[in-house]
């Protein structure tokens, strides 16, 4: 018989109770990688190894990462640019302040460090981020390339939840103007909580979502608004927390024969926090539900 190279099966692996040990250690490694290294890139993929496999996979990651932080220690921002000394935006003038901020500007740039802020910041409001907190940041300076950016963005330090719903908002809607499922991979929870009580597993959902949208031709008219945005974090964990947005929709459903049906109702998308990312857990749709 001619041997399976692929094959990594022994008496251990045949053995259930071995197998779902090893699921339950696996499931500890992901979550002790996401706590100190912000997680595995395809880690989906990863998922569908064997047991043993995905152990090993694992194990690896870990010491890869491990061994990469000794190897590049990081250091304070601060350090970095020199230690240099600036005075708090309160206890600067006007015009010492425009002095002050061109400085920090032109050491920023002559560094390569760039800081980004999504929502529109005064330039005193950045100016004491950046020298009040951001230098104290410690960060790891891997790569010395000639005129490559070190990129920083503000929300990561501060997280920016009612923007971030609001986008999350966004693309949804612009997903269901296109009828375009492929969005419920990367904006929708793994289970879907119905009013019922019945858990939908993501693959059920996109099935559903599928039958819904080949019904129709094309979506024609799409027009939302967002009236309300509310979140709430979890206090004794925060990077947790639940939320909503909910407005008014409107759109007209072209069938097959041509026949037009207009929608104009409520919305709402019900959303919970993991690991700084928002999904939606269940939304109520004109037209749909």
């Amino acid at each position: 018989m001619e041997e399976n190279i692929f094959s990594h099966e022994n008496e251990d692996s045949l053995n259930p109770e071995y197998n779902e040990q090893l699921r339950m250690e696996n499931e500890l490694l992901k979550l002790k990688i996401h706590a100190q290294y912000g997680g595995i890139p395809g880690s989906e993929s990863s998922s569908n190894l064997p047991p043993e496999i995905e152990n090993e996979f694992l194990k690896n990651v870990i010491a890869f990462e491990e061994q990469y932080h000794r190897e590049h220690p990081p250091v304070k921002i601060s350090t970095y640019l020199g230690n240099p000394v600036f005075k708090k935006s309160a206890e600067l003038n006007d015009d010492e302040f425009e002095v002050e901020s061109h400085r920090l500007a032109a050491l920023m740039k002559s560094n390569c460090i760039f800081v980004d802020f999504i929502r529109e910041r005064d330039d005193r409001f950045q100016y004491s981020f950046i020298t009040e907190e951001f230098f104290d940041h410690e960060t790891e300076f891997t790569v010395d390339i000639p005129g490559m950016m070190h990129c920083f963005i503000y929300e990561e330090f501060h997280p920016d939840h009612e923007m971030d719903i609001e986008n999350r908002t966004e693309d949804f809607m612009q997903a269901w103007a296109k009828g375009d499922t492929e969005f419920a991979n990367h904006y929708l929870a793994s289970e879907f909580i119905q009013p019922d009580r019945i858990v939908l597993s993501l693959k059920e959902l996109i099935i559903k979502l599928r039958r819904f949208f080949n019904s129709y031709r094309i979506i024609e008219n799409f027009d939302y608004e967002i009236l309300e945005i509310k979140f709430q974090l979890d206090p004794k964990n925060k990077p947790q927390g639940l939320g909503h947005a909910e407005g008014l929709v409107k759109y007209d459903a072209i069938l097959e024969s041509g026949e037009r049906k207009s929608f104009e109702g409520p919305f709402k998308l019900y959303m919970a926090l993991e690991y700084g990312w928002w999904s939606i857990v269940y939304f109520v749709m004109e037209g749909y539900n």
